[in-house]
């Protein structure tokens, strides 16, 4: 009888301090392959230091981390090998051109010949970056070197993408190809561990999600679905009617301040909703799905332990 396949990544105790205070403690977690695991928690929760442990970025003081079976500790190259990181500010140089930048990056994962071409440029379309592909990258904007450094995250092809506030600087229309190309990862098999600040985001694209508090896992289950709502705000108000007849709506609510509740047709995504709505040259300002009980579980969590700190000094 054959054993069952390794998790893509796992996590076993690691806990890893800095400057003498405890950032992570004895945490578990796995993921599998073409699984998307939300990874929540306020500021100082320990998010940003997990996700480098994960990336191996850095090494845990304690624990081990293994991923596809390695473990990073006694076989770091193979096991990086099958990651593509993009931390929440990506180090990218600002002198070389983007083509330039992902040739090198790609030289660096030790890729060559014409496939790096290829690659590349599939990458700069699929992204929407062919018209930068020829600028210097320290005049970029912030979201297109987020999107610069997503690239050089799915270079290599790996089969874990670990990407922290990957959605910083987008715009809703690149907000929503960003969770449609973390979908298609994960279809393809990828694991992908996403952390953001925007719980309407792992809302929209994840299967699980995973609370961290001081370091340590406080919540780690299914994400229930919230249903095919989002809340689509637009800069100028636009009739109900005319809402409701773009092909992936089913229902609309009119709410306050240019804002409207959609139902998306079961068969139709936000991103789907995007593009409808910028075809129909309508000022798009935002685009986000219900948040709900995620919300309501995060909330509990963080002012459950921000009360039991109050009660601790007092």
């Amino acid at each position: 009888m054959n054993e069952p396949a390794p998790p893509l990544l796992q996590l076993e105790n690691v806990s890893r301090r800095l400057g003498g205070r405890a950032v992570v403690q004895a945490l578990d977690l796995t993921l599998q392959r073409g699984q998307v695991l939300g990874l929540l928690g306020v500021n100082g929760a320990g998010k940003s230091t997990t996700l480098a442990m994960m990336a191996a970025a850095q090494q845990p003081d304690a624990g081990r981390v293994c991923i596809d079976g390695l473990d990073l500790a006694g076989h770091p190259q193979r096991a990086r090998s099958h990651i593509g990181w993009l931390p929440e500010r990506a180090p990218l140089w600002p002198d070389l051109n983007v083509n330039e930048h992902l040739d090198a990056a790609a030289r660096l994962r030790g890729l060559r010949g014409a496939d790096v071409r290829k690659r590349r440029e599939a990458l700069l379309e699929r992204l929407g970056l062919q018209r930068e592909a020829r600028r210097l990258v320290g005049v970029l904007s912030q979201g297109q070197r987020q999107r610069v450094g997503l690239a050089c995250a799915l270079l290599h092809q790996p089969p874990l993408l670990v990407l922290d506030e990957p959605g910083n600087g987008l715009d809703p229309l690149q907000a929503a190809q960003l969770r449609e190309l973390i979908r298609e990862r994960a279809e393809a098999g990828c694991g992908v561990v996403l952390s953001t600040h925007l719980l309407p985001e792992v809302t929209a694209v994840c299967d699980r999600v995973a609370i961290l508090h001081e370091g340590r896992l406080h919540h780690d289950a299914p994400l229930a679905s919230g249903g095919n709502r989002v809340l689509l705000t637009l800069a100028e108000p636009v009739e109900r009617h005319r809402i409701a007849g773009l092909e992936p709506v089913a229902a609309v609510e009119v709410l306050a301040g240019g804002r409207y509740q959609i139902t998306l047709d079961p068969q139709r995504d936000a991103a789907a909703l995007a593009r409808a709505v910028v075809a129909a040259g309508w000022p798009l300002a935002g685009l986000q799905p219900a948040a709900g009980e995620l919300e309501q579980a995060f909330l509990h969590i963080a002012t459950q332990h921000a009360s039991a700190a109050q009660a601790d000094a007092a």
